[in-house]
C-alpha cells in the first residue's frame, strides 16, 4: 500500500514538473517547442501506463499536467499570464488536456505472458 501511495505521489510530482517547464518556454521557437512539450507530456503519460500495473499512477500524472496547466494559465494578483491567448497558447492548453484525458482513459494492455 505504502508503494502504491509513493507511485502516485511521484507521478503527481513528475506531471507538475514537466508540465511547468513546458509552460514556460511553449511559446519559444514556435512551434518546436510547443510540439516538443506536448510529445514530452504524451511520452511521459504513456509510460506511466505501460510501466505501472495501476491505472491511478498514470491518472495522477495526468491530473497534475491538466491541473498544472490550469492554474499557470490563471492571471497573476500583478496582472501577468504565462499562457497567451494565443495560438500558441490554445494549443498548449488544449493539447495538453486530451492528451492528459486520453492517457488516463487508456485501457490497461497486458505484455506479460499468462499462466
Amino acid at each position: 500500500m505504502l508503494e502504491r501511495v509513493i507511485s502516485v505521489i511521484q507521478a503527481f510530482v513528475g506531471g507538475v514538473l514537466i508540465a511547468m517547464l513546458a509552460t514556460v518556454v511553449h511559446g519559444e521557437w514556435f512551434p518546436l517547442v510547443l510540439i516538443g512539450g506536448l510529445v514530452t507530456v504524451a511520452c511521459y503519460l504513456i509510460a506511466l501506463r505501460m510501466l505501472s500495473d495501476d491505472r491511478i499512477v498514470s491518472v495522477s500524472g495526468a491530473i497534475a499536467v491538466v491541473v498544472t496547466v490550469f492554474i499557470l494559465a490563471q492571471q497573476s494578483s500583478g496582472g501577468s499570464v504565462l499562457i497567451q491567448a494565443n495560438l500558441a497558447g490554445n494549443v498548449w492548453v488544449f493539447g495538453s488536456a486530451i492528451i492528459g484525458g486520453l492517457a488516463a482513459a487508456w485501457p490497461q494492455i497486458s505484455f506479460r505472458a499468462r499462466d
